[in-house]
């Protein structure tokens, strides 16, 4: 009996030290660190390409003679949209930067970014001119600056080549680091596929053959119209003004006096009436007929 008792409590005890220790509080989980902070990629910029005008309306590289001859028309040349032959990618190291970062219970981390800045210009992106209010090289070839970007500050540019008049990007060559460009006031690592990138514009020729045939009917002098008041007053005839008499002077003779103009019925006055006397001397002259 006493080793069966022994058994007993010590299962007793065993039981009730299980059901103590089940019962007790758990002890509290240890924080888990916070995760570092993800490192996020460079920026990349990439413009839009702006969809392309309808097939009917060919590509022509801009040349001074398309530019002249805007110019000359009611038009600008910044009317013109231009568009880059090939994509061009630009990439400028902004140096190298650090970023700190500390969490609340007292951690801490420091980055080390090595900044990129990347802009992508896809072939046949289109972009606006620019004026340019420098002066100008007389005689010498013409540059454009074009922005493709939102900001207009942010322009690439181009120049003429005399030997065929297109206008190519310009850049600087490194033989060790490649080609530089200016993008807006820095400077910036330029590459491109192929040719080197010109600009182009959709223009089409066309030639109007039509003839255009007016015929005169010629042009007359119009009849003079006379008002109706006046038409009753004819106008009087200037009299005739005779001709002046011309004296002849022989030598040794007076001058002849010119003889007086005949009178006329109306004129030569009447005659007087005769006396008595007079009138009995005419009847004894008129009886001795």
């Amino acid at each position: 009996m006493t080793y069966k008792r022994a058994a007993i409590f010590l299962s007793l005890g065993i039981f009730l030290a299980g059901v103590f220790t089940g019962c007790s509080t758990p002890p509290e989980p240890v924080p888990a660190p916070p995760p570092a902070p993800r490192r996020e990629a460079p920026p990349v910029w990439e413009a839009r390409p702006v969809p392309p005008p309808p097939p009917e309306i060919p590509a022509r590289p801009v040349t001074r003679g398309i530019l002249e001859l805007i110019s000359k028309s009611a038009y600008e040349t910044k009317d013109l949209q231009y568009f880059i032959s090939s994509g061009i990618t630009l990439e400028h190291g902004k140096g190298m930067q650090i970023n700190i970062e500390i969490f609340q219970g007292g951690e801490g981390i420091i980055e080390e970014i090595n900044a990129q800045e990347k802009i992508i210009i896809p072939k046949d992106t289109g972009g606006i001119l620019i004026p340019d209010t420098g002066p100008a090289i007389p005689g010498g070839p013409r540059t454009l600056k074009i922005c493709f970007d939102d900001v207009d500050d942010h322009t690439l540019t181009f120049k003429e080549n005399p030997s065929d008049s297109r206008y190519y990007l310009v850049f600087s060559e490194d033989r060790q680091y490649g080609e530089f460009t200016e993008y807006g006031s820095e400077t910036y690592r330029v590459t491109f596929n192929g040719e080197i990138p010109y600009l182009y514009v959709r223009l089409d020729e066309r030639t109007d053959d039509q003839p255009r045939t007016r015929e005169l009917h010629g042009r007359y002098v119009a009849p003079r119209e006379i008002p109706p008041e006046d038409a009753a007053i004819v106008p009087e005839t200037p009299a005739e003004t005779p001709a002046p008499i011309r004296e002849t002077t022989v030598p040794g003779r007076t001058p002849q006096q010119p003889a007086a103009a005949p009178r006329t019925p109306a004129e030569t006055p009447p005659a007087a009436p005769p006396s008595g006397e007079d009138e009995e001397l005419d009847l004894d002259a008129l009886l001795g007929l």
